[in-house]
Formats: C-alpha cells, structure tokens, sequence
C-alpha cells in the first residue's frame, strides 16, 4: 500500500466516524416550503424570512422554496416587497401547501422594501469583502450571446474580473492566470468551462442556482486557487410541484423538469441541452456542419427528515468535432476528430443540530479530451485526462450569539494523464509516439475559523495548511486567513483581509487562450507550489431608501514560483514540454469601485477596475520585470435592467478593456544560412510584453415581454429579442503583419472576432 493510500483510507474513516457522532438528535426542526401570491398563484423568489425568537434569517430561493431552523412554539415571519407580512408558528406552518402572501396596497410598497434581502445588501453586512453573488433571476434578463445565459460571461463584468481572448471562456482575475481561477459545481471541481470552443459556458442556466464569486477574504475551508473561487450552486428542487423550463434559441435549447417523487421529501431534477447548429446548417444550405456540443443534469434532494438533506449532482458533457473527407489527386481518405468531455459527480449529506451543523461533500471529476487525425496511412491520436477523487468534511459550531467555529477537512486523490500520443505512418518520423505520463498525487488540508462580534466591531481569524505528496516528494504550505469588518455606522463600514493561497496543479497552454491541447500539469520534484499573498482593504456604503450599495476596494497581490515556458518552447504535442518549463515571481495590486442595486424597476451594477501586474523571472526578458500577458488597464462595465411595466423590460451591457499586452516583431537582420547559399532573417523583439493591443468596447442590448399574467395560470413565457454587440465594433483577437503596398511597409492588424449577432429566445416555465 502506497504512503498516498496511507493517508487517504485514514481520513476517510476519520470523516465517516465524526459523521456518526454529530448524528444525534436535535431539538429544532428544519421547516420547508414555498411562498406563493395569493392571488395570481405565482411563487415569491428570495422573499425574506426569519425566526423572532433565534433570529436565524434565510431566503427563499428563485422558485420560492424557503426553509427555517424553529422549536416549534418559535414565532417566524414572512416577507416580501410589496406583500403584507405573515406571521406564524412553526407548529402552525402547513407541510404540504404554499404559504400564500397577500399583494398590500401599492402605496404602500415602500414601507416594505427592506423586506427583501438583496444580494448587494447580504454582501454589506458580510465581514469578508471582495464577495459577490449573482442569482437566476439577474442572469436571465441580460443580454447574452446567441440568447444562451452565461454566468462566466458575466463574472467579467464584476470588479476585479476581465475577459480574454474574444469567444473564449478564460476570465483572468486581480492579474492572476486563467488557470489560478477554481470553479466549483456543487463543490466539484470543473476544468473546462466552454462549450462552443468558449463562446459558451457549459453550465446549463436552467439548472442553476446562484453563483458566489470570491476574489478576496476566501473562507479558510477553500484553496488549491491563487486568484479566485467561483461557488457554482444547483437550482433547488421543488418537492411539492412539478416545474418545467427551458429556452429555445437560434443555435441551442434547454430543457429542465423538476419533479417531487415524495411529496416534501424526494424530488428530481433533469436538466439537458444541445446546440442544433449543425442540423440547421444540413436543413438550409445542405452541407454539414461537423460540430455539435450537449450536456446533462441530473441533481436528486432527499430530506430523511426535517433536519437532514442528502443530495445527489451529476453533470456530463461533450463537445464533439467529427469531419471525413478526401484530399489529394487520388481522393485519398482524411479526416480530424475530436471530444472534450466533462463528468461530474456529487454526493452531499447535510445534517442541523441544536447546537451545530454538519456538511460532508464526497467529489468526482473527470475532464478528457480526444484526437483522432489520418490521412492516407498516416494516424495521429492524442488523449489526455485528469481524475479527482475529494471528500470534505465540516462543522460548523455556534458557541454564542456572537461567536462561531468552522472546521473540517478536504482530501483530493488526482490522477493525471498528460498526452499520450500514438502516430502511424511517416508521420512518425516527425512525431514520435509517447506513452504518456500518468501522474498520482494527493492533495489534503485541515482548516479552522473563529467568527466573532464584539460591538461594531466583527472578524474571523482562520487558518489552514494544506498539503501536496507525488512522486516521493511532500509539499506543504500554511495557509493564514484573516477577514475584519468595522461598522462605522448603520451605513458606514469599513473591511480589510489578508489571506495566502496555494496552487498544486498548473494548466500548460500553447496559446493566449484555451485550446484542446492544452493540459493539467501537477507539482512535481521540479515544478514547485504556486503561492500568493493578498491584502485587501475597502469602505462600503448603504444607501437604505434606495437599496443601493457602494464599495470600493485597494489590493495587493504577491505571487510566487509562477509558471512560464523559454522563449521558443514548441508545446502542441510535446511530451518533454516540463523542460521548458521555467518558474518566477509576480505581484498584481489595483483598484476596484462598485454601486449596485438589486431591487426595484432598475436595476443592476457599474464597476470599475483599475489594475497593474507584473512578472520577473530569471530567464525571461534578461531578467528585468514586465508586463503580464493580461495586464489590462481599466476595466469598466454598466449592467441595467429596467422594468417598463409587468410585461416589458429592457437590459443593456456597456463594457469597456484595455487591449492585452503582446511583444511584436520590431525588425529583422540577416545571417548566412547553413548550406551558405543564402541568408535566413531572424526576428528582432522588443521588451516582453511591451505592447499593448487596441482598447476595446462593446454594447448589448435585450428587450424581453413577457406574455399576459392570469391568475392560477401554469404556464409562462417570455419573448427575449438581443443584440450583441451593437455598434458592431469587433474585438481584436490576434495580431497579424501585412505589406503596405503604400508605404512599402509592413504593419501590424488586429483582425476582429463577432460583430453584430441579433438572437430570438423563447423562455418558458410550467408549474403544477
């Protein structure tokens, strides 16, 4: 037995014994259900509830399904804007009904807008800053490409976030690398993100709840990232009505049935979508389209009692690129194939107590591609994959009003399989076959928070320590969290956050955005931990009367053992590519404003990023600091949704980047070629990074109507009509050298992507 199984059989009994021993009883119940419009029968998403007597306060989800932790002689309140205020005791709640909130006279709709807890407000009273969650509803009243929600999409247009390359589904945060960012779904981890080669994401929006996107002040229970985490959150299934929605667009639909097996106890959802491009390109022009992309969900919640959630994830994934044809004088036979799948597998049980919770998450993940090319008898096929096995355990332990423990631990098994390639034919004699590396490691850390109030004053002071074992070699690495949060007044308070981050695994790319052959590399004896230290610290403002938040935050990034490649490192199908592998130092810092507003008939967000990064590496531009390849200026975007009436609304997206840092040729001189019959020109560069592309900016815009409200109606739908990209201004994505017949020149050109792109959507929702 390997030292890896040692150690991970140990924590998994460990887990499963702390399990059986937080199971005891409790004598507080967990009290769920739906709230509903008393007349119109339409369920209340994030309607606000709370119990008078603990104070424990919660918020209905998107579909209106609450849930509350009471004795049963606990007063609880309901509330919504707009909606008179219900109060009853838990003994009183009915089990297998909605509770229906009665619409209040319309001028009084003002006095009740504190009712709703808003994302933006939630995120005010927190302690931790640089903290964000964008829900359902919002996602789905923007304007999107081809009418298909993107929640990474939208992550760009936050504080701190910028986009890369045009279509592609690279977001780079507070001057880190696409690959320091960690993307969870329900706790697994995802490692592609795009469908579509990244002009869409693979998160099916129907199947999705909320998503909590932390730039800074990370929870001590998270690591394995440098620059962020992205908390992607199923939808929460009904188990008293049958629901059905979905969206049918110009390129892909998507479908999603949730439906109670047990009243109030067992439900299911199933969740899937697929892009018919290809079947409409065979229908119009009759000639085919090689590439289709689909996906699957399947999320089951299970309460064994009232105090006891178990949930069950599964996500799977392809795209798929399938071309045969003929080249050559003798029509000889060709094709090229490819499929990039993702499978993913959750497993959570959640238990409340009267004095703490439990939450155990047991992970798979799976991310592979495939490729397959021949011609005449000459084969290339190219596989690479990456496993992850993880548990996590925690408890959460309140030991007053004002004070709180969280602790647990994670284990990760990871298997990687760098590019195994197998070439036939005298294509061999330029490739040689490889066998692939397969790579083990275990991954584990333990992590504590103490969460405490002392007047207006509020912090948690955590720590974790993770660690890394592969190929003989241990890694560790103490990882310090602090989080403060300083109430000047009701509507003053100031934030700071220091914390320290820890990466074990590094994705190897060829290009300046993600392609199939890019791959997941772990630590190895050579290749060490990367690691970060960030300071944080901002000022936040409430504006109460109009349920508006501003904040605005300065940080400092110090990054260390980043991976970069020599200068000329071929890395497309490369099996000794960690030879090119070279290690160095970076630091980012900035600053970051935002005014948000989550309620009301306008709503949305501006925010602005101004930041800096830079990179020093020994072996790199002589040694002298430069530019991050994604070292962008300014970064500004203006998100609106406004609600003429009940039937119409109008969205728009104003975003504004700085062009990305490149390094063009400046010049050439000539040397004598081998065989002295000539001269071969070799290229002159400047400065690493020393040019920056063109500044870009883009406007969309949607109009949605919604078709007519009848009461006790079951079915809904909405017309959504977008325009991406209006001013049709394309994006530059690469960079190009052409001969100027008028100067007798060369230039460079900045060759666009995706002009204007108009979309119909038809969104729709059953409910029984």
């Amino acid at each position: 037995m390997s030292i890896t199984d040692r150690l991970y059989i140990p924590c998994i009994i460990g887990s499963l014994t702390l399990l059986l021993i937080t199971h005891s009883a409790s004598s507080q119940s967990r009290i769920e259900g739906t709230l509903a419009d008393a007349i119109t029968g339409q369920v209340l998403p994030f309607a606000s509830i709370q119990n008078l007597n603990s104070g424990y306060v919660s918020v209905a989800d998107s579909s209106g399904i609450y849930h509350v932790l009471a004795n049963p002689k606990d007063s609880i309140a309901f509330s919504f804007i707009g909606y008179d205020k219900l109060h009853m005791l838990a003994a009183q709640i009915p089990e297998n009904e909605p509770l229906l909130l009665r619409p209040t006279n319309q001028y009084l709709q003002e006095v009740e807008v504190n009712a709703l807890r808003s994302p933006s407000i939630e995120q005010f009273d927190k302690i931790r800053p640089s903290m964000h969650t964008l829900r359902k509803d919002v996602i789905f009243q923007l304007p999107s490409m081809a009418g298909e929600p993107d929640f990474i999409k939208v992550i760009t247009l936050m504080p701190g976030a910028s986009k890369g390359i045009e279509g592609s589904n690279d977001f780079f945060v507070r001057g880190g690398a696409a690959d320091q960012n960690l993307v969870l779904l329900d706790g697994a981890t995802v490692y592609n993100t795009g469908h579509l080669f990244g002009f869409l994401s693979v998160f099916n929006p129907s199947a999705i709840g909320e998503v909590n996107i932390m730039t800074g002040g990370f929870p001590a229970e998270y690591g394995g990232r440098l620059s962020s985490i992205i908390d992607i959150r199923s939808k929460e299934i009904s188990k008293a009505q049958l629901r059905i929605e979905g969206g049918i667009g110009l390129i892909s639909s998507r479908v999603s049935a949730e439906i109670p097996i047990i009243k109030d106890k067992l439900a299911v959802q199933i969740a899937g979508r697929r892009t018919y491009a290809d079947q409409v390109v065979t229908l119009i022009g009759g000639e085919e389209l090689p590439y289709y992309f689909y996906d699957m969900n399947v999320n089951v919640d299970y309460a064994l009692n009232k105090t006891t959630r178990l949930h069950y994830g599964f996500y799977f994934g392809d795209d798929v690129l399938d071309y045969t044809g003929a080249r050559g004088s003798n029509n000889d036979p060709s094709g090229t194939s490819f499929v990039i799948g993702n499978l993913i597998q959750t497993l959570s049980l959640e238990k409340e107590f009267h004095r703490f919770s439990s939450t155990t998450d047991l992970t798979f993940t799976r991310f592979d591609y495939k490729i397959n090319n021949y011609y005449q008898d000459n084969s290339l096929n190219v596989v690479s994959d990456i496993e992850d096995l993880g548990l996590k355990q925690k408890v959460t332990l309140p030991l007053s009003e004002n004070n709180k423990l969280h602790m647990g631990f994670s284990t990760i098994r990871r298997s990687v399989n760098t590019n195994l390639i197998d070439v036939e034919g005298e294509l061999a004699e330029v490739i040689p076959s490889s066998g692939g590396d397969v790579i083990n490691v275990f991954e584990g850390a333990i992590f504590g928070e103490w969460e405490f109030k002392q007047g207006k004053f509020e912090g948690i002071l955590g720590a974790r320590a993770s660690a890394a074992l592969v190929e003989g070699t241990n890694y560790w690495q103490p990882e310090p969290r602090v989080a403060l949060r300083y109430a000047i007044d009701p509507n003053w308070a100031l934030k700071a956050s220091y914390t320290r981050m820890s990466q074990y695994i590094h994705r190897v790319s060829s290009s300046s955005f993600a392609l199939p052959t890019d791959i997941w590399y772990p630590v190895d004896p050579v290749v060490k931990p990367q690691t970060a230290n960030q300071w944080t610290l901002g000022v936040s403002k409430l504006m109460p009367s109009k349920e508006i938040v501003l904040s605005a935050e300065v940080y400092y990034k110090q990054l260390s053992n980043l991976v970069e490649f020599r200068e000329g490192t071929n890395l497309v199908l490369n099996p000794d590519f960690r030879n090119g592998l070279l290690q160095g130092n970076g630091e980012s810092y900035g600053f970051e404003w935002l005014l948000r507003k989550d309620v009301g008939r306008l709503r949305g967000w501006l925010s602005y990023t101004l930041s800096w990064s830079h990179r020093t590496f020994d072996e790199l531009n002589k040694g002298l600091t430069f530019p991050a390849r994604y070292d962008r200026r300014h970064n500004a975007a203006l998100v609106t949704n406004y609600s003429l009436n009940d039937r119409w609304s109008f969205s728009m997206i104003w975003e504004f980047i700085s062009g990305a840092k490149f390094t063009p040729i400046i010049g050439y001189y000539a040397i004598p070629n081998a065989s002295a019959t000539g001269a071969d020109l070799i290229p002159i560069y400047p400065d690493r990074n020393s040019v920056r592309l063109a500044n870009t900016h883009r406007l969309d815009l949607s109009i949605i109507l919604k078709g007519k409200q009848k009461p006790g109606r079951k079915w809904q739908g909405d017309w959504q009509f977008s325009l991406y990209n209006v001013y049709n201004r394309a994006t530059p994505i690469a960079i190009t050298i052409v001969y100027d017949e008028n100067t007798n020149a060369y230039k460079y050109e900045q060759p666009g992507l995706l002009g204007l792109l108009p979309s119909i959507t038809y969104n729709f929702k059953f409910i029984k």
